[in-house]
């Protein structure tokens, strides 16, 4: 996926010679967080943050409307000009990593010097969810599988041989060394089938469940009150 797939646009924007008081109520308004600044002929020029705009207010804590009246200095004053900024065909993994190392909350997306979009972390959560496919009807299924070339087609095979679609896969390190985790979401609301199959094959296929668990398996709390896989007692 990428990055012009989930830019938020049109974007809105400030000049620098705008209030503060302008930037502010337009934050309010459109119920953002980030404004990017442009100059006369819409290039960017900087960014202004609703922490900017705190950080401004006299009580350095609390932004109240009260303080509006003391805010007629310019965006310039205290917007951001060296500016993190995203193409429309960077992957969305990119700009992601570029929020988590900046530690920043959005990135203005510039084409040939334009404007043309802004990514929030909230465009990228909204991704992830699209991604991961949550928000439809599955059921997720947590797995431990031999760090191998192959292993991964014999795990999906499985489904294969039950007729069942998988909606979502990702592959990650596990825990211990010399395997990996798969988390898949599949494309059905019973998946005690492609459970039984995989409690069946697991041990001489290097196949070890993680999630759901069986009753036998699930953690106790003090009292012997079942805990789910998040550690919440239920």
């Amino acid at each position: 996926m990428l990055v012009r797939e989930i830019m938020s646009r049109p974007v809105f924007t400030v000049r620098a010679t705008d209030t503060l008081r302008e930037a502010w109520e337009l934050m309010r308004d459109r119920r953002i967080r980030h404004l990017p600044v442009v100059d006369e002929s819409g290039r960017l020029v900087g960014i202004v943050t609703d922490r900017d705009l705190r950080g401004a207010s006299p009580s350095k804590l609390i932004f109240h409307e009260k303080d509006l009246a003391l805010l007629e200095a310019p965006v310039s004053t205290v917007m951001s000009q060296d500016v993190e900024t995203a193409h429309p065909l960077d992957p969305i993994e990119e700009a992601a990593l570029t929020l988590v190392k900046k530690k920043i909350g959005a990135l203005p997306v510039v084409e040939t010097g334009n404007l043309v979009g802004i990514v929030t972390t909230t465009d990228l959560l909204r991704a992830l969810v699209e991604l991961l496919r949550v928000d439809t009807p599955s059921s997720r299924i947590d797995i431990e599988v031999e760090d191998r070339v192959g292993a991964v087609h014999d795990l999906t095979g499985i489904f294969k041989e039950l007729g069942l679609s998988l909606s979502s896969l990702i592959l990650y390190p596990a825990e211990h060394p010399g395997k990996r985790r798969v988390v898949l979401r599949v494309m059905t609301i019973d998946p005690t089938p492609a459970l039984r199959r995989l409690r069946e094959i697991g041990p001489q296929e290097g196949i070890r469940l993680l999630w759901p668990v069986e009753a036998a398996e699930t953690p106790q709390g003090p009292e012997g009150e079942t805990k789910d896989a998040s550690g919440d007692v239920r």
